[in-house]
């Protein structure tokens, strides 16, 4: 039964973000991409192509995604990002179709971050849909055992701000957070970062983050929503 239900709460999790990003097609780039005023194969551009015109002072910007209304990339731009401690990166997200990224750092050994997560109720539970939604919609039920039923949650620490420490203790942060990582922590993660005025009506999310690195070291990470987009941070002391 717990098998059956991890399998079906991956297959639902892929089609209900499916249905949340709202994009007609999600694909790597393949396409040209404009460095510096010149047009560079996306093939082509390396951290020397980005990280120098993307650096402000001392901070980087980095790109979650990129793309046209009509493809979207899912890619880091750059992808690999050499800092000094005390260096910053924001990150950002030029989409312009209201696609949400996410960036996650996962440095402990917590579980893969999931969308969304089975919740057990009782099956006499009454669940009620909102008046927006309850027109053409329906929560979905797993049934379970000993009176019970399974329904799939959004996961608040994969949507939201959220800082995991060394202790396991979690915080939430606020939306455009600026963060300081000490590199001790179990878990950062940005929550969903969607474009300038492409947030849609009635939900919360963020625009950029920002991390400043204090200790030198290896940082990589993800999108929770697009697993193959992965991102390396590399911090050098300062001497």
């Amino acid at each position: 039964m717990n098998n059956k239900l991890v399998l079906l709460t991956g297959a639902l999790a892929i089609a209900i973000v499916t249905g949340i990003l709202l994009v007609v097609v999600s694909t790597r780039i393949s396409g040209p991409e404009f460095v510096s005023g010149k047009l560079i194969s996306a093939r082509l551009l390396t951290n020397a192509n980005t990280l120098n015109n993307l650096t402000t002072g001392n901070v980087v910007k980095v790109k979650t995604g990129g793309g046209d209304n009509n493809v979207s990339s899912t890619q880091f731009f750059p992808q690999t990002v050499e800092i000094k401690t005390g260096g910053s990166v924001t990150w950002y997200n030029p989409t312009r179709v209201p696609e949400p990224h996410t960036v996650t750092f996962q440095m402990g050994s917590l579980y893969p971050t999931q969308s969304f997560l089975p919740v057990e109720v009782s099956k006499s539970a009454q669940l009620t849909l909102l008046p927006s939604a309850a027109s053409n919609g329906e929560p979905i039920v797993v049934p379970g055992q000993n009176h019970t039923s399974f329904i799939i949650a959004a996961n608040a620490r994969a949507y939201n701000p959220v800082v995991i420490n060394s202790n396991g203790s979690m915080t939430f942060l606020n939306w455009d957070a600026k963060y300081t990582m000490n590199g001790s922590e179990k878990y950062i993660n940005s929550g969903w970062l969607f474009p300038n005025g492409e947030i849609p009506p009635g939900i919360q999310a963020g625009r950029t983050f920002t991390i400043t690195f204090e200790k030198a070291g290896l940082y990589e990470y993800t999108c929770v929503f697009h697993p193959w987009m992965t991102g390396k941070i590399i911090v050098k002391q300062i001497i």
